[in-house]
């Protein structure tokens, strides 16, 4: 009776699938803290397309031509602009708890999932080419040993402990494959069914810890809604930020921001951006990104002091509403004297950078000595001009005839 052949479960082709089709719907562009696991598993709906200002000549930047990247974007940005209000001192102090409690789930959870994963990424690899088999047999005992002795120099929590205990974690799940499979060979040859059989184990609890971090993330959802996490706010602000994205206005008037987050800078199209009546204490230098501004609305804040980098904007930037601000008496001044004499003010008083001054061998006395210059406001030193060979000598000549 012929023998019964075992079923290799082609899992890594249907996770493969679904990481695309995750792509596919949510885009490839990162958008840190929410990534399209958690863009499911808090139920985001991906943003519908109404673009209608980036032409060729005012492009958006990548991330704003994919529906789902949109999404993200604007949703991590509102959550972003709560906590950067008046908000969210109330609320962060209402779930501080719920938070840090499905943290430390979801860190553990991710850690593991992650080593899981590419653990069985390497199996994939050791199935494909089985010769790799002997070469994790050898190494995998002088890595444990490393990694172990690295663990132990790290504190406990912290990223790196987590980076290398997420590292230890993926060499001892393919040293045990590995393990089982040499135990095997000593009584048979391994058979490709062999490794996919470890494969797929490590394969299954990928896809556990995977299905754990969704519902973890969809229970915290749950929580923080029931508590009351501003989720209203969020939705506003992520309105205003899709609807900027069909225009060149970003209004953000009367918002209760107690300060800018840098991602609304990443809106490069905006021509028009209003700040105005919050409690901003200061302008974040990331506002140069806007290369197209040409007006700033920043009235009725608590802004004292504008920063240097706003001078790279005096090329398209033509009204600059900072009225009533604590604004330095220096640069109120300047800006009542006129924009243009604002901006040269900030570039001249800019930080100095270290590659703005150059070394220059020079000699004087027959003496050489090194001189630094700035290039922005010193003259290089003047040489003289070179003198003709053939026309030196003549001079010589004619000396000595006189003499």
């Amino acid at each position: 009776m012929p023998e019964k052949k075992e079923v290799v479960v082609d899992d890594w082709r249907a996770r493969a699938r679904e990481a695309d089709a995750l792509l596919v719907k949510w885009g490839a562009h990162p958008v840190p803290g929410l990534d399209p696991k958690r863009a499911e598993a808090i139920g985001l709906k991906v943003a519908v397309k109404r673009i209608n200002y980036g032409s060729s000549s005012q492009e958006l930047l990548p991330m704003f031509t994919h529906e789902g990247s949109i999404a993200r974007y604007c949703r991590r940005t509102g959550e972003l602009m709560l906590q950067a209000s008046e908000h969210w001192k109330q609320i962060e102090a209402n779930t501080r708890e719920t938070n840090a409690y499905y943290k430390q789930l979801l860190t553990v959870s991710r850690v593991q999932e992650e080593a899981y994963r590419t653990a069985s990424d390497i199996l994939s690899k050791i199935m494909a080419r089985p010769g790799l088999l002997n070469v994790w047999e050898c190494s995998c005992p002088g890595l444990l040993r490393s990694k172990k002795r690295e663990l132990e120099l790290q504190k406990e929590g912290t990223h790196m402990y987590l980076e290398t205990l997420k590292e230890l974690t993926r060499i001892e799940l393919v040293y045990d494959a590995v393990v089982a499979l040499k135990k095997i060979e000593q009584e048979r040859p391994i058979r490709e069914s062999d490794i996919a059989v470890e494969y797929n184990k490590v394969a299954a609890q990928s896809r556990i810890e995977s299905d754990k971090i969704m519902s973890q993330e969809a229970a915290l959802a749950r929580e923080l809604r029931a508590i009351g996490d501003g989720t209203e706010t969020i939705v506003a602000y992520s309105l205003r930020l899709e609807h900027c994205l069909e225009t060149n206005v970003l209004s953000l008037r009367k918002q209760k921001l107690l300060a800018a987050p840098i991602e609304i800078f990443q809106l490069t199209h905006v021509e028009f951006l209003d700040l105005a009546e919050n409690k901003l204490t200061e302008l974040p230098g990331e506002v140069t990104q806007m290369t197209r501004i040409k007006k700033i609305y920043l009235d009725r804040n608590q802004i004292t002091r504008l920063p240097h980098e706003l001078y790279k904007l005096s090329n398209t930037l033509t009204l600059l509403g900072i009225a009533d601000n604590p604004l330095d008496h220096e640069q109120l001044q300047l800006y009542l004297t006129g924009l243009p004499v604002l901006l040269a003010h900030l570039k001249a008083t800019r930080p100095r950078r270290v590659s703005d001054a150059v070394s220059v061998t020079m000699r004087e006395g027959g003496v050489d000595f090194v001189g630094e210059y700035d290039l922005f406001t010193s003259a290089l030193p003047r040489y003289a001009e070179p003198v003709d060979e053939a026309s030196l000598k003549m001079a010589s000549l004619r000396a000595s005839l006189r003499a």
